[in-house]
């Protein structure tokens, strides 16, 4: 697939499908090939759709609260009350009572855990998968280009083993109008690049240079799983629809390697892990913390 596009922070000329692992899930080994050759991989229904869609709903009832959804219109649309700016607004108080909400639902962690997913990441990582604790959920609403992320490196923020994979898990179908992601294939070879002060989207930064104009994007749906290295260069594309986009950021690494203590944190510490878990059962295996042995950085 080609195309002409343009997004909010580069302009784009040329877009190919991601390179497609579902069918490798089973067959580690080329998994991991096409993994290490590209630096980002489509899982498709790395996750039960049934799941994905009942979060979905959750995320949806929240945003309804928050008065982010138009009067009127189906709440399965996510279409966008007019005039409302959505994006990770930590200033605003709506958007945080919005996010701490989220943070408190277990389901919502619990797609980090998709038995597919955590295949598809053992086969990549080529041993035992650690899960972080960090998770994010994104919201961008379609007046919002100025939370469009920039293109940037996972990296930079994540610390800890390069060797960390960020699944990006749309929480709806993502066609075209909505945007999602888009991602430069073998930029991981680059190693670190420089970074400097970006003019908006979340994290505040983004490459410093030149980059190529040929990347890869598709549109995706509930149950689908765009993995990537922590190396490599990614950037959101401006959600041009009138419906809210939501999404998560969900990462993973090899057991034995090192991570850095935020990893272990509920995201932009909006709460602490009691606050979050206070009515998941006595039992639940994700109140786990992290094991003992693990090798934490500050």
């Amino acid at each position: 697939m080609a195309m002409i596009a343009s997004m909010a922070q580069t302009v784009i000329d040329r877009i190919l499908p991601h390179p497609d692992g579902t069918a490798l899930v089973g067959q580690p080994e080329r998994l991991r090939q096409l993994a290490d050759e590209h630096g980002v991989v489509l899982i498709r229904n790395a996750i039960d759709r049934g799941a994905v869609e009942a979060v979905r709903w959750m995320l949806l009832e929240r945003c309804r609260t928050a008065g982010w959804l138009k009067e009127g219109q189906p709440m399965a649309d996510a279409r966008a009350a007019p005039g409302i700016e959505i994006g990770e607004d930590v200033a605003n108080p709506v958007w945080k009572a919005w996010y701490q909400s989220v943070q408190r639902l277990r389901p919502f962690h619990a797609l980090s855990e998709a038995p597919v997913l955590q295949a598809a990441l053992a086969g990549i990582l080529g041993g035992p998968v650690y899960t972080h604790l960090r998770h994010i959920a994104r919201s961008i609403g379609p007046t919002s280009a100025a939370w469009t992320t920039p293109p940037h490196q996972d990296y930079w923020y994540i610390g800890g083993t390069p060797d960390t994979w960020t699944a990006w898990i749309p929480i709806g179908d993502c066609p075209e109008t909505l945007g999602g992601l888009a991602v430069l294939p073998g930029s991981h070879k680059r190693g670190v690049l420089p970074k400097r002060r970006a003019t908006g989207g979340a994290g505040g930064l983004e490459v410093d240079g030149e980059l190529p104009t040929s990347w890869t994007w598709e549109p995706l749906r509930s149950g689908d799983a765009l993995l990537f290295h922590s190396y490599t260069v990614h950037q959101g594309r401006d959600n041009r629809s009138q419906s809210i986009r939501l999404s998560a950021d969900m990462r993973f690494q090899r057991r034995s390697d090192p991570i850095r203590r935020g990893s272990l944190e509920v995201h932009l510490r909006c709460l602490t892990w009691p606050d979050v878990m206070v009515d998941w059962a006595s039992g639940d295996p994700l109140r786990a913390g992290p094991p003992a042995d693990l090798r934490i950085e500050d």
